[in-house]
C-alpha cells in the first residue's frame, strides 16, 4: 500500500524552499545585495527537494518533466544577466512544464484561458517600441509562457493560479527590463520575485498533489492493482 505523506513530512521537505525564499525576498532591501546573490542560486534546488521526496507516488514522466522545468528555471535564474541565455533557459522551462501539464492533466481548458492570447497581444503592443531586435525572442517566450498558463487551467485552481502568477511576474519583469524608468525600485523587485516564487511553488504543489492522488488510486489497500487507475 502506498501511504499518503504526513503533514509533518510535507512541512519538513518544503521547509528549505520556504526559508530560502523568505531570505531571498528580505535580500531585496538595497543594503543586502550579498544575501541576494547568495540565496538566488539556492531557490530552485530547494524546490526540487519536495519533488524528489514527495513525488514517489506519482507517475515518472510528469515528475521528470516537472524537475526539468525546475532545472531550467534554475539555469534561467543564474544566467538572467545574459538576457538571451536566461530567456532561452526559461523558455525551455516553460516547454518542460507544458509537457508535464499535457501528460498529467486530461481535462479541457477553462474558459478563462482565453485571456492569455489577449494578454500576449497586449504585452507585445506595449513593449514593441522598446524591444528592437529582441521583439521576436520576447514574442516566442511570451507565447510559451502564455501557452503554459493556459494549459494550467486544465488542472486545479491552485495549478491555474500558479500559471497566472507566472504571467503576472514575467509581465512586470518585462516592464522593469525594457521600459526605461519603470518598476526599478526595490519594492517592485520584491513583488516580481514573490510572484515568481509563488508561481513555481503552486505549480509544484498542485502537481505533487495531483500525481499523489493518482498514485493512491494505482495501488489498492492490500497491494493489488486497482482497476482503471491512472488517467
Amino acid at each position: 500500500m502506498i501511504e499518503r505523506p504526513t503533514l509533518r513530512s510535507v512541512i519538513v521537505w518544503w521547509l528549505p524552499f520556504l526559508l530560502i525564499a523568505a531570505l531571498h525576498l528580505i535580500s531585496k532591501m538595497p543594503e543586502l545585495t550579498l544575501l541576494d546573490s547568495a540565496t538566488k542560486p539556492l531557490l530552485m534546488p530547494a524546490l526540487a527537494i519536495p519533488i524528489v521526496a514527495l513525488g514517489r507516488r506519482g507517475r515518472v514522466l510528469p515528475l521528470i518533466l516537472l524537475l526539468l522545468g525546475v532545472l531550467f528555471s534554475w539555469l534561467g535564474d543564474v544566467t538572467i544577466h545574459w538576457l538571451l541565455i536566461g530567456l532561452g533557459c526559461f523558455l525551455l522551462a516553460h516547454l518542460a512544464y507544458l509537457g508535464m501539464l499535457f501528460t498529467s492533466y486530461r481535462h479541457r481548458l477553462s474558459w478563462w484561458a482565453l485571456a492569455y492570447p489577449v494578454w500576449w497581444i497586449g504585452l507585445l503592443v506595449v513593449l514593441a517600441p522598446y524591444l528592437g531586435a529582441l521583439l521576436v525572442p520576447v514574442a516566442v517566450y511570451g507565447l510559451a509562457l502564455g501557452g503554459m498558463a493556459a494549459v494550467a487551467t486544465r488542472g486545479s485552481v491552485v495549478l491555474a493560479l500558479g500559471g497566472a502568477a507566472f504571467v503576472a511576474s514575467d509581465s512586470l519583469l518585462a516592464g522593469r527590463l525594457f521600459v526605461p524608468g519603470l518598476l526599478k525600485d526595490p519594492v517592485s523587485d520584491t513583488v516580481i520575485m514573490a510572484l515568481y516564487l509563488l508561481a513555481q511553488a503552486l505549480l509544484v504543489a498542485a502537481t505533487l498533489r495531483h500525481e499523489g492522488r493518482l498514485g493512491m488510486r494505482v495501488t489498492a489497500p492490500h497491494g493489488r492493482e486497482a482497476a482503471g487507475a491512472a488517467g
